[in-house]
């Protein structure tokens, strides 16, 4: 059965950045557009709190009309300050105190940009299988229940770093960064919990050394997610049963992982809750950051320039897309025009991000961390308190 659908523009994924293209349009008048989304409306979306960052996250918000309700949700002061730590669980030097980045768990970011879109406008639920072209050029979207849309003037993939919208503006793939993170947790109710609130507080705790990062951080109702950091070869591949919490926590402690830590963080990973979950990272390679604009299709966030984390400003990237994008739109209409525009500057902003959280990467797990992070980034820290070394936020 094909179904028709009467709007220009298809969204496809409703993370942060769907949701802010989509408020943005709606709040400038350019409201016939579609936003499908597989997953259902009160699915807790997966992955740690964000800070949002005034350029790109915080303005996107702002364009969207949800302003106040982000800052609402955000946590300031104490939980913007990051501390590192060395191996042997020494504490040592903090950033970040202070500065107008707030944290916010991705359900709250999910709840502010929700207010700003008319509820009939989101198709929750409608997973989007692939994506092809028919014999006219228009792209056709073939969902997972067995249904098809086409005729729209513009689809913009915003599903991630597993795009199924990506193969028709280019054949690049992200490529396996080469670390990734096994995720744990200490709720409140873990008897750990006591000194884990006293080790890592209200903000973020980063422990480096022997080639590992971990960062452990307070979310929004009080918990901590950890996520350990390590290098793997080839593939994030482990040698247990990843949903055998034990066999996780043993190998964990062993000496290829942390079993040369201090006790504190020792005692940390035999107290985690699980199950654990594996978060590999992937990167978009900069050189494939230049392709030609495509008629009738474009990507923003992760399904553009997914980027590791080590600057924390994915996120924020993509949000910025959605911006520049709705700005070509409304000033060029819905055009391979618009397109080229905002590719443009998406492609200027995306390089640059993945640049720099690839280089801080290596300081990250560095084999002479902490000493090494300090000398290549910790000057920078202390003059600026945050980890945007390269272009600013504006465009």
């Amino acid at each position: 059965m094909i179904t028709k659908p009467t709007p220009d523009i298809a969204i496809v994924g409703a993370g942060p950045c769907g949701l802010a293209l989509a408020g943005i349009l709606e709040k400038r008048g350019i409201t016939d557009y579609v936003l499908y989304e597989r997953g259902h409306r009160d699915e807790v979306p997966r992955g740690g709190c964000l800070d949002l960052h005034v350029g790109s996250g915080q303005r996107a918000c702002k364009e969207a009309g949800c302003f106040d309700l982000m800052r609402k949700y955000g946590r300031l002061g104490d939980a913007t300050e990051s501390w590192v730590w060395d191996h042997k669980m020494n504490k040592l030097k903090s950033w970040g105190k202070g500065r107008d980045a707030p944290e916010l768990d991705r359900s709250q970011i999910k709840a502010a940009l929700l207010t700003t879109i008319p509820s009939e406008k989101i198709q929750w639920n409608k997973e989007i299988s692939n994506s092809t072209r028919d014999a006219d050029g228009q792209v056709v979207l073939k969902m997972s229940d067995g249904t098809t849309a086409s005729g729209f003037k513009l689809v913009v993939g915003a599903d991630g770093v597993r795009s199924k919208i990506r193969h028709l503006v280019t054949p690049a793939q992200p490529k396996y960064a080469g670390t990734g993170f096994v995720t744990g947790h200490i709720y409140k109710d873990n008897p750990f919990y006591p000194k884990c609130k006293e080790m890592a507080g209200v903000g973020p705790q980063a422990v480096l050394g022997r080639r590992s990062f971990t960062w452990n951080q307070m979310q929004g109702e009080g918990h901590y997610r950890v996520d350990l950091g390590v290098e793997r070869e080839g593939s994030f591949t482990f040698p247990v049963d990843i949903t055998d919490t034990d066999a996780v926590k043993k190998m964990l402690l062993t000496d290829e992982f942390f079993g040369q830590h201090g006790d504190l963080f020792k005692e940390m990973i035999q107290n985690l809750d699980g199950p654990f979950h594996l978060w590999p990272l992937w990167v978009m390679p900069v050189e494939v950051l230049n392709w030609d604009p495509v008629p009738g299709v474009t990507l923003i966030g992760d399904a553009a320039h997914v980027t590791t984390p080590f600057v924390g400003d994915g996120v924020n990237c993509g949000m910025r897309d959605a911006v520049i994008l709705a700005d070509k739109i409304q000033e060029f209409g819905l055009t391979t025009q618009a397109v080229a525009e905002y590719e443009k500057k998406m492609f200027e902003f995306a390089i640059d991000v993945i640049d720099r959280s690839t280089e801080s990467g290596t300081y990250f797990f560095h084999e002479d961390a902490p000493a090494a992070f300090f000398a290549g980034l910790g000057d920078y820290f202390q003059r600026t308190g945050h980890l945007l070394i390269g272009k600013t936020d504006d465009y």
